[in-house]
């Protein structure tokens, strides 16, 4: 499940919107981030990724083969741009602004969309993504808006109850041992 805790993410975007809610329109904000990352925040996502985009550092013609633990070469530099088409409800977003945290702004019910991945050789990724949230008032939602274009420590918590769906949009049963 997508986490972060306490990373420099770089707000890209910040757009306001108005959703409504029966007969009433309630004020919300679409944040656009980005974030550069081991790529092992892949794993998050689906173990399988990071084998897939990345190898072990091949030796050039010439040069001695040399042990290294991580996959820090590109399998495929030719393909950088990835979309992960899932979107994930309920998420707690928390921005730290200041050393105390008494002027943090804190989002919940969050729903995470749009996932881009762009591989990076050494074994990085930037990880982009909007968030649709509903800032408690115009204070925290002008807090995050003069960010804009700006790096800021986020903290990003999934929801406590989240169970992953299956192929078919059943829950998976992870007690069950193949």
């Amino acid at each position: 499940m997508f986490n972060v805790q306490d990373t420099l993410a770089k707000i890209t975007s910040c757009t306001n919107r108005s959703e409504k809610h029966g007969n009433a329109r309630e004020p919300a904000i679409s944040i656009g981030l980005t974030l550069v990352s081991g790529g092992e925040l892949l794993d998050q996502f689906d173990v399988a990724l990071r084998p897939m985009l990345y190898r072990k550092p091949q030796p050039k013609p010439g040069e001695l083969p040399m042990e290294h633990a991580g996959l820090t070469e590109l399998r495929f530099p030719q393909l950088r741009n990835m979309r992960w088409d899932r979107s994930y409800p309920g998420y707690l977003l928390r921005f730290h602004i200041g050393a105390s945290g008494a002027e943090d702004v804190l989002l919940a019910e969050c729903e995470i969309k749009e996932i881009a991945f762009v591989t990076q050789e050494g074994g990085s990724v930037e990880v982009s993504f909007k968030v649709n949230a509903h800032p408690k008032d115009e204070i925290d939602h002008g807090k995050i808006a003069t960010r804009l274009q700006q790096e800021i420590g986020i903290t990003l918590t999934p929801p406590d109850n989240y169970v992953e769906p299956g192929l078919f949009g059943e829950p998976v049963d992870t007690d069950y041992v193949y």
